[in-house]
């Protein structure tokens, strides 16, 4: 009995060792949580902003244990969610259809996220308005989920303030 219950502690001990993992961060520069203080209230002004480096995203993840694919790689899909709050409230939620990657430190185009979409369309704007972003303060989430991994990415939280 004891050899059956020490052959049973070997193999759940193996098997924990051996799971899947993924861990990782998105930062907004070097920093998890920041503010943006935007000089007017374009979209397409913050939208350039992010296309010109000013605010660079950056993806890093590591594995553990993840299976190899066909070419020998470590691959994981993730699906991005952003999410907009202002004074507290949601005001949108976009989940992306998950994308592969592999595992290390990259950047990311800001359009991997659609925070410049949601705050762009918050209101009805005409053509000499377009990409308008209401007067507040916004609260952006910016967050990566593995699929099929155990894991955790942790999120970018920035603030961007609207006079």
């Amino acid at each position: 009995m004891k050899k059956i219950i020490f052959i049973a502690i070997i193999t759940l001990c193996s098997l924990v060792s051996n799971a899947q993992l993924v861990q990782g961060e998105i930062l907004l520069g070097e920093q998890s949580k920041t503010e943006i203080k935007l000089k007017n209230n374009k979209g397409v002004n913050l939208y350039a902003a992010f296309r010109e480096g000013n605010y660079p995203l950056h993806f890093i993840f590591s594995t553990d244990a993840v299976p190899l694919n066909s070419d020998k790689k470590e691959v994981v899909q993730f699906v991005f969610t952003t999410t907009v709050k202002r004074d507290g409230k949601v005001m949108g939620t976009v989940k992306r259809n998950p994308i592969p990657f592999f595992p290390g430190d990259m950047f990311m185009p800001v359009e991997t996220f659609d925070f410049i979409s949601i705050l762009s369309n918050m209101q009805t704007n005409s053509n000499d308005r377009i990409s308008e972003i209401p007067s507040g303060k916004y609260e952006v989430i910016l967050d990566a989920k593995p699929q099929g991994i155990k894991g955790e990415i942790k999120p970018v939280r920035f603030l961007i303030t609207v006079n």
